[in-house]
């Protein structure tokens, strides 16, 4: 059953301006079959009113046939004006990224990572005295520091971000050797401890008027470039992610409904059809007096997400914690932007007849409609009500194809509101966080998941190569660490099985020149003298020295075959 509902406002009558419309009077009410088309009335205000008129349509087509009937989402072009200031895609500045590490580059560029080594450098002489192997708290630089991240994206993709260190540095076979080829446990124990994301010693002045100081400029620099690099679609989501963690947090959220319960909420824009996160804003709560204090109401924060997109035309998705009907026709006038989304039951701009579900049928239909808006309210089981806004839609329509009959702004909404909880689902099924007491390390995790996210889908949109996630984060590690692997082949000291394990992981293969200058520099340094003599050869006549690079082993078989074979091209030569 489908009712429709046109109002003016609470005390008006409704008015059609409709010719084919019939107005039905007094308490009398009039329905409307599940396959037929509601007609849309023109009203001159928004709020919808419990004295408003019960209107049916006359002459309505039947939604029947093998096109499969009123389908197609009608836009109001006309009020909307849609503006095409940006198409959907790459932008410029990332046209030219066509491999891994260039795509994950866009969003932490060299200055960035060159920023971190100097805030983590500034912090390790804080814990070196704490240590009393002096040589595992030496400064980093910005190979180390990729070839961490470069780890960490590798454990995501093993899936193992909940194991311990020591299971993946272990000696018992059961580790993976890219880890201990690339740096030793302690190391990364000791730089994820350090690392750092601003000036140490000015955080306590910058607090005073900004809760989110201690990543402030690598998060706001990271949105940035996402904005920079990719124009989302035509239709986008708005919802909140939740980054577990339960240590000590002055803006810490309990969701029940997430997985993780516990953690820092980050408001998202995301595009609902490839997933790109285009906007963020993480919850802080109320700020201290200063720049960064605003409004958090949920229209507040909703207009901040979309202010990159504003007048572009775009339809925004979200539930009901952020929906309401002076936020839909606010984005509509002022920001050329259309909504559809949940709504809550206890608005009061939502007639009483939308509410009561005690004489509705199952899988019966109300519309209201509004000045461009229409409320529908869908019962899909007894006593359940689902209540929707949209300002995309135009009239009310039934899809009889689906199973329960339900409206096409229903069928809509649900083919779009997924594109954060997409993402969510895909941060933690490759994830790179590991369990921390800093607030702040866990929302550069949630940044390091976004870009590996965001990276992949700038990599085919410009390359037109389709790799699966779990092996872009393979290749985008490995890209990470060589660098860190190969300057490694340069001590002197590294010991064998670590050399061999690097030149086959990485491919490396070192030249005449190289080799033959680590064995001079063996024979300077005193500590490489007696890892040399340790070398010689057994044979008292010979004493020569042997570099274990160099070495080759046979059996006992097979070199007396050779050595037999020898002595006979010996004797033939005799």
């Amino acid at each position: 059953m489908t009712s429709t509902i046109n109002s003016f406002d609470v005390t008006a009558t409704w008015v059609s301006e409709t010719p084919e419309l019939g107005v039905g009077g007094g308490t009398s009410q009039k329905s409307l079959s599940a396959s037929q088309n509601p007609a849309m009335g023109v009203l001159r205000s928004a709020p919808f009113s419990d004295n408003a008129e019960k209107v049916v349509p006359q002459n309505t087509p039947q939604n029947t046939g093998s096109d499969g009937g009123y389908k197609l989402l009608l836009l109001k072009a006309v009020e909307l004006e849609r503006y095409s200031v940006k198409h959907p895609g790459v932008n410029a500045i990332a046209k030219n990224a066509t491999t891994i590490l260039d795509c994950w580059k866009l969003f932490f560029p060299d200055s960035v990572i060159n920023e971190m080594v100097i805030c983590t450098n500034k912090y390790l002489p804080k814990i070196r005295a704490k240590y009393q192997r002096s040589t595992i708290i030496l400064d980093t630089d910005k190979e180390e520091i990729d070839a961490l991240l470069g780890l960490l994206y590798l454990a995501g993709f093993l899936r193992s971000r909940h194991v311990n260190l020591k299971d993946l540095w272990c000696d018992e076979g059961f580790r993976p050797e890219y880890f201990r080829s690339t740096m030793c446990e302690q190391r990364f124990y000791i730089l994820l401890r350090a690392l750092r994301f601003d000036d140490n010693e000015t955080r306590n002045y910058r607090k005073t008027t900004d809760k989110l100081a201690p990543i402030r400029s690598v998060f706001d620099g990271f949105v940035e470039r996402c904005l920079e690099c990719y124009s989302v679609g035509e239709n986008c989501t708005i919802d909140e992610m939740l980054e577990g963690f339960r240590g000590r947090c002055s803006f810490r959220q309990y969701i029940p409904s997430k997985p993780n319960k516990y953690g820092i909420k980050i408001q998202a824009l995301v595009d609902s059809k490839t997933y790109y996160t285009s906007n963020m804003e993480v919850y802080v709560g109320t700020q201290p007096d200063g720049p960064f204090k605003c409004d958090n109401s949920p229209s507040s924060i909703v207009k901040r997400l979309i202010s990159p997109i504003s007048k572009t035309g775009r339809n925004i998705t979200m539930d009901n914690w952020y929906t309401s009907i002076p936020l839909a026709i606010d984005l509509l006038e002022n920001h050329k932007l259309t909504i559809v989304g949940t709504i809550r039951k206890n608005k009061r701009e939502i007639p009483k007849c939308f509410l009561d579900t005690k004489k509705r049928e199952v899988n019966s239909t109300i519309f209201g409609y509004g000045k461009n808006i229409i409320l529908l309210s869908y019962v899909p089981r007894k006593n359940k009500n689902v209540m929707l806004i949209s300002t995309m839609h135009e009239k009310g329509l039934i899809d009889d194809s689906t199973v329960g009959k339900k409206p096409e702004v229903i069928l809509y909404y649900n083919s779009t509101k997924s594109g954060v909880d997409v993402v969510d689902e895909k941060k933690e099924e490759y994830s790179v966080a590991r369990v921390s007491c800093r607030w702040s390390l866990t929302v550069f995790f949630s940044l390091m998941n976004i870009a590996g996210i965001n990276s992949q889908i700038i990599y085919y949109e410009n390359t037109d190569k389709v790799i699966p996630r779990r092996l872009f984060l393979k290749e985008l590690g490995k890209e990470l660490t060589k660098n860190h692997m190969n300057r490694r082949l340069q001590i002197p000291t590294l010991s064998f099985t670590l050399r061999q394990n690097i030149l086959k992981l990485t491919g490396y293969k070192p030249n005449e020149e190289t080799t033959s200058d680590v064995v001079t520099n063996q024979k300077i340094d005193s500590q490489s003298q007696k890892y040399v003599l340790q070398t010689r050869c057994s044979n008292k006549t010979c004493q020569s020295y042997i570099c274990k690079e160099h070495i080759f082993h046979i059996c006992i078989a097979c070199n007396n075959k050779e050595e037999s074979e020898l002595d006979m091209n010996n004797s033939y030569s005799e």
